[in-house]
Parts: structure tokens; sequence; C-alpha cells
């Protein structure tokens, strides 16, 4: 069932204040290769998966302090889940997990 998870319905403007952190940052994050929004024209366009990537790389470089090289290493070879040691129950409602994690 699609709950529309990578459905692309939110703007820039409205990801950085529900993230806090500037559009530049977003841009910026994008332009080292850490996210891919959907592009319209000029426009940007992230879904709700888009946006729980975000909030984990956020953690990964503000809290636990490390460079955008080495977050981008341990996305290419490490799921999220892993890494915050998510609960199982966390993992059911978690649309990062229910996109990728989930095995059939």
């Amino acid at each position: 069932m699609e709950c529309g998870y990578k459905e692309p319905v939110y703007t820039i403007g409205i990801v950085s204040k529900s993230l806090k952190v500037c559009p530049a940052t977003l841009r910026i994050w994008e332009r080292k290769g850490l996210i891919k929004p959907t592009r319209l024209g000029k426009n940007r366009f992230y879904s709700k998966c888009d946006m729980d990537r975000l909030e984990h790389i956020k953690e990964l470089l503000q809290k636990k302090h490390i460079n955008i090289e080495g977050v981008r290493q341990i996305l290419d070879t490490t799921q999220c889940w892993e890494v915050k040691k998510c609960k199982p129950k966390e993992r059911e409602v978690c649309s990062v997990y229910l996109k990728y994690g989930k095995r059939s």
C-alpha cells in the first residue's frame, strides 16, 4: 500500500522550517550528493521519505559530528535504522525503513 511516502510535495521552504536548517544547507547537501529532491523547473520538492533521510543526515552531521564525506559513506554502506539502532516498533512507522528495509 502506498501511503504517499515517496510523493514529492514539500517545498524547500517547508522542509527547511521543519528541520530547522536554512534552505542553503539543503542545497549544499544536495550538491554534495546526500539527497536528491525531485526537480520541477527550478523548484525542489521533497517527499516524506526524503524528509526522514534529511533528519538522519542532520543528526549525523550535528549530533554525531560526522563530516559530509563520512555521512555519504555511512549512507552508502549502512541503513539509518542500523546506525540509529531503531527498535522494531519504530521501524514499523519509519518511511525510510518501509521504503528500503522491508524484504519481500
